[in-house]
């Protein structure tokens, strides 16, 4: 293991290790910034649990969310709940269909992981690029294809 990697893995430790002020902080910085979204911790999950309708080009989507450095692989699970959106990697979902706002290796700063407050944006910029997906049938956003 590299330096980096050992370096990282002691911040995500001091998350675990402090995950509920680490939590309540990024639900600050939420709330500061985005009035649409209702955020609550769940003390038994240790988890950052977040709900809301966000409108696009005056479509209404419901966005479920958790950020957690107890999650695997990255800290956030972004959803738009929608039955009609299935997993396909040209629209940038995960296998359990959470959005991929980010490639978690080249976009994750060093030293440091994206705060939540940071991600909010991007799901908007998702919901616009996969609007455009369904008309044009390619992904116009920024990209690095899945495998």
């Amino acid at each position: 293991m590299n330096l980096i990697a050992i370096l990282e893995d002691n911040i995500k430790s001091n998350h675990k290790k402090n995950w509920l002020s680490f939590l309540l902080i990024e639900k600050l910085f939420v709330e500061k910034h985005f009035n649409w979204i209702y955020l609550r911790i769940d003390n038994q999950s240790k988890l950052l649990i977040g709900k809301g309708i966000l409108n696009v080009e005056g479509k209404d989507y419901e966005v479920l969310l958790s950020y957690s450095p107890y999650n695997k692989y990255r800290y956030d699970r972004i959803y738009i709940n929608d039955k009609s959106i299935e997993f396909n990697n040209e629209i940038h979902l995960y296998g359990d269909k959470s959005l991929c706002l980010y490639h978690p290796v080249f976009d994750k700063p060093k030293l440091n992981t994206i705060s939540l407050y940071k991600m909010i944006p991007w799901i908007t910029e998702w919901i616009v690029f996969y609007e455009q997906w369904k008309k044009y049938g390619v992904w116009l956003g920024d990209e690095i294809k899945h495998i």
